[in-house]
């Protein structure tokens, strides 16, 4: 029986929480509510890509457990397959709303088998979906990267400096501050798919970095921590782009903030002896368990919470108590359809 990692079932739960965050917040306005929806969108900022950093931690060494065609197997059915099917789900419920389910964002006037495909290969049934999409992407480059993980591990974090500095660096500061008109050909890392957050979660697995390199990692993503709370909180006497998306998805903060925080849940749980308890353990491993059921079926629940309180994305009660509404009810149901045999085969 493998050995489970804690640490990565701790983070696993953390990020569906921040995703439900961030899809309860989304008053742009400049009242209370507004700037404090922002400052908690930016501290849950790096949530999908805790998940990323996991998949990347317990995938990118499988060699050592199974052969290549297993691990594509695998992924097929606990991913691919379950994208389609949900994504026929949700095109179908998309064809029947009249207004978007929350943070689903589309709606299909025609629906047709073509359109079905037009949309499905555009991402454009449940916008929340583009995780999956990401990740099946970095699934069929793990074969390859997968070799340098024996001797080779200096080649891994080099495609990490390679994604950082040019889609968190040059691709950031061109499109916020410069706006020149690159040629792809000089991005090697565009169309990666978030590639960096992936390996560096199997590098910090696997102790690549020393204890001052750890810190050094820590220390940026702390002050990154305290950028993700000032900048939101000042973005409406902010007026350059290039400052007030420092810590957005693609912010070169963001990255930082992120894999520090990463590191920070690791090293909590293996020296704190809170986590060694075995209850605890099997308690976030059942949490855990949810997470990806959760992410898919949460713009229902979304739907409901907003239904009984006549609120929008317009009300403290959204930012406050839907997070915790949505994952207590969905999560409920996510546990309970994984026990219904084929149910479980579609709800990873």
């Amino acid at each position: 029986m493998k050995k489970r990692l804690t640490y990565v079932d701790l983070i696993n739960v953390l990020a569906i929480i921040f995703v439900l965050i961030i899809h309860s917040s989304w008053d742009e306005s400049s009242t209370a509510l507004g700037i404090y929806d922002s400052i908690i969108r930016a501290i849950c900022a790096p949530a999908v890509f805790l998940f990323l950093m996991n998949s990347g931690a317990t995938l990118i060494g499988y060699r050592r457990k199974y052969t290549t065609k297993t691990f594509l197997n695998k992924r097929i059915n606990r991913v691919v397959f379950p994208l389609i099917l949900w994504s026929i789900i949700y095109y179908i419920v998309d064809s029947f709303v009249k207004k978007p389910l929350p943070d689903v964002t589309f709606k299909i006037d025609n629906p047709s088998i073509g359109n079905f495909f037009v949309s499905f290969l555009s991402g454009n049934i449940n916008g929340a979906f583009w995780f999956f999409y990401c990740v099946i992407a970095l699934y069929l480059i793990t074969p390859i990267i997968s070799v340098l993980v024996k001797n080779h591990k200096n080649i891994l974090f080099y495609i990490v400096i390679l994604d950082f500095f040019f889609s968190f660096i040059v691709i950031y500061f061109n499109n916020n501050l410069f706006h020149l008109e690159l040629s792809p050909y000089l991005i090697p890392m565009s169309g990666t798919c978030y590639i960096g957050f992936f390996v560096m979660g199997y590098l910090i697995k696997v102790g690549y970095f020393t204890k001052k390199g750890l810190n050094v990692i820590k220390i940026l993503g702390i002050i990154s921590f305290i950028a993700a709370i000032l900048i939101p909180a000042f973005k409406f006497k902010i007026s350059l782009p290039v400052i007030q998306n420092l810590i957005e998805y693609g912010g070169p903060l963001n990255f930082l903030y992120t894999i520090g925080l990463y590191v920070f849940i690791k090293q909590l749980v293996e020296d704190d002896t809170l986590f060694q308890n075995v209850k605890m353990q099997k308690c976030l491993a059942v949490l855990a368990s949810l997470s990806l059921g959760i992410y898919i079926l949460h713009p229902f629940f979304l739907k409901i919470f907003m239904k009984m309180t006549g609120t929008e994305f317009s009300s403290w009660l959204d930012i406050l108590v839907m997070p915790i509404f949505v994952y207590i009810t969905c999560g409920l149901t996510v546990y309970i359809l994984k026990r219904i045999p084929f149910v479980n085969k579609i709800l990873p």
